[in-house]
């Protein structure tokens, strides 16, 4: 037979709060992530604007401010927003919606595992204490209220 079941609830609480700061720290990480996106200009653009005149002259004028400003560029997203931008934004937006909600959900049950483990500390520092004290009260001389009666069988 192996030694028993041990448990430490120091080390329980001490990896409860490791949990629980690895899980802060992700949240940290992920919400640094999302705001360094958005400061790229990845979630602007797009969409609800009308039609784009496609004539000739339209183009080359689009063409040559294109390549004289960026003023006009203001609210677009970095893959720019012609029909394959579009197309890629639409893929990007939902791989990093995707990807920003998991790391989010993530860091919640990293947390809840710290707490969880940092809760089972408490209880099983509880049931040893209430054990110890349950074994100190039983001493031979009350352990069966004082009084022992042997059983004969009866035979017939």
């Amino acid at each position: 037979m192996g030694d028993g079941f041990r448990s430490s609830p120091e080390t329980l609480k001490a990896e409860g709060q490791s949990f629980s700061d690895i899980g802060r720290e992700f949240y940290q990480a992920t919400a640094r992530l999302k705001n360094g996106l958005a400061a790229q200009g990845d979630g602007g653009g797009g969409g609800d604007e009308a039609p784009k005149d496609t004539s000739f002259a339209s183009v080359a004028q689009d063409a040559w401010k294109g390549m004289t400003t960026f003023s006009d560029k203001a609210g677009t997203p970095p893959w720019g927003d012609d029909e394959l931008g579009e197309k890629f934004g639409v893929v990007y937006e939902g791989l990093r919606d995707g990807m920003t909600d998991s790391m989010e959900h993530l860091a919640t049950k990293l947390n809840e595992i710290g707490k969880a483990l940092e809760r089972m500390a408490k209880n099983h520092e509880e049931n040893e204490d209430f054990n110890e004290a349950l074994v100190k009260e039983q001493t031979p001389e009350n352990q069966f209220g004082g009084e022992v009666h042997v059983l004969k069988s009866v035979s017939k």
